[in-house]
């Protein structure tokens, strides 16, 4: 059960860090580049870059901690000297920045849909195990489940036996999801 929690903070996690990182990057990068005929976006676009890959091991380290899947860092592309202008086109050049990049922006519909599956999975097990309990506190509820009103102890309990059902459905169904996201997160993230 411990994994299904980690699993499932995992999903939610989702949403908020894919928010971030989109806001991040698109608003950083955006700034950068309008700012580059001031020569002021040259440092912005060169921070830019390492804050690129900061989210990305900040990403690392969510997969690690949540589902115990170690991401390899991908080792930095070497520039020919040490200037901040060669470090900067290097970075800019290795496809494991584009990669990186492209990944932490679709974060964002990634993590909407993880905790959208999320929510509904772990909301529709709990209603439906939940129903013996309103039918007990107020007997005068109404109680549906789709056109179906739930008004005997024995409809509730069937409802309830349902909700255990979907439970484990749901179980199963986010630890798997968790699993192909951390998945797809060592492919794009990782040293390969």
């Amino acid at each position: 059960m411990k994994k299904f929690f980690l699993s499932l903070s995992y999903l939610l996690l989702g949403l908020p860090l894919g928010i971030l990182y989109f806001t991040v990057l698109v608003y950083g990068f955006s700034l950068g580049i309008v700012l580059l005929v001031t020569l002021l976006g040259i440092p912005i676009l060169g921070s830019m870059v390492f804050i690129t890959y900061t989210l990305a091991d900040m990403e690392r380290f969510f997969t690690f901690k949540l589902l115990g899947i170690q991401i390899a860092k991908p080792e930095a592309r070497p520039s020919e000297s040490n200037s901040a202008r060669s470090i900067l086109v290097a970075q800019l050049g290795s496809p494991g920045f584009w990669k990186q990049f492209l990944y932490l922006l679709f974060k964002l519909p990634l993590g909407t849909f993880s905790f959208m599956v999320a929510i509904i999975f772990v909301a529709m097990s709990l209603a439906l195990l939940s129903t013996p309990l309103f039918i007990t506190l107020d007997p005068t509820v109404s109680v549906y489940v789709g056109n179906w009103q739930v008004d005997s102890m024995g409809e509730a309990l069937l409802c309830s036996l349902a909700g255990l059902a979907l439970g484990v459905v749901s179980v199963r169904t986010l630890n798997g999801l968790s699993n192909l996201l951390g998945r797809l997160t060592d492919w794009t993230l990782g040293k390969k």
